[in-house]
């Protein structure tokens, strides 16, 4: 009974809460984020798509905020995307060190692509070999076409086509980071042992003969600590 007393009482104590909320936290983050950060994606419009399925030379790509896109592939130099009843027309000319396409719109237009090497840098260019910019503006959550302005620019048709070109999303050493910094906010904030040993660490202590930490330094502590605390929470959502 006694033993069994002491862990009700471990387990009813602020430290305890704490590190078990974070535990629990961290867990449920981990899982849920999971498919965030390790699925290569592509954008179109400002939606993101995922692999979502092949069959025979047809893949589809999927997303939670748009409807879906196919990548046909011809054969080994073309390809065709499928996305809002239109087809992009891709032909791979690319040579050594550069990548380079050609993309065929429904209206007639075409384009050229060129890029470093595969899975860099893409720029588009018009059939005089004007650059032709792939920044599209949006207002209130809808796009705002410009005058003789293409559904989809180039590169992100060449993009959306080849897999080489999709990415991972966001920074999950943000996620550890600010884990750290809570631990840490929360070390500094709760446990006067803690703060004892930050301030022995401190090079301040040298300019003085026996120091110690003053009961100023124990509140500034404890208020640094609660900043460190919030701050973790701006570090964790720049993991996406």
């Amino acid at each position: 009974m006694p033993a069994r007393t002491a862990i009700m009482k471990a387990i009813r104590t602020p430290s305890f809460v704490f590190f078990a909320s974070v535990l629990l936290v961290s867990v449920l983050t981990g899982i849920l984020s999971k498919p965030y950060f390790t699925e290569r994606v592509f954008y179109l419009y400002e939606n993101a798509y995922a692999f979502d399925g092949e069959n025979d030379h047809l893949v589809t790509y999927h997303s939670s905020t748009g409807g879906p896109v196919q990548v046909r592939i011809d054969d080994e130099l073309h390809r065709t995307v499928l996305v809002g009843g239109q087809s992009y027309s891709i032909a791979d000319k690319s040579v050594p060190y550069t990548a380079r396409f050609r993309v065929a719109y429904p209206n007639g237009h075409a384009y050229k692509v060129e890029g470093s090497g595969s899975g860099g840098l893409l720029l588009s260019y018009d059939d005089e070999g004007n650059l032709v910019s792939d920044v599209q503006m949006y207002a209130n959550g809808e796009r705002i076409k410009q005058e003789g302005e293409e559904d989809f620019p180039p590169s992100a048709l060449v993009i959306a086509a080849y897999p080489d070109y999709h990415f991972k999303r966001g920074m999950p050493a943000f996620l550890y980071l600010a884990l750290a910094l809570l631990v840490y906010g929360w070390c500094a904030f709760r446990y006067e042992a803690f703060q004892t040993w930050t301030f022995r660490l401190s090079p301040q202590r040298l300019m003085y003969e026996n120091p110690e930490p003053s009961d100023f330094y124990y509140f500034m502590c404890k208020a640094g600590g609660i900043v460190v605390m919030a701050g973790s929470l701006f570090v964790a959502f720049k993991a996406f």
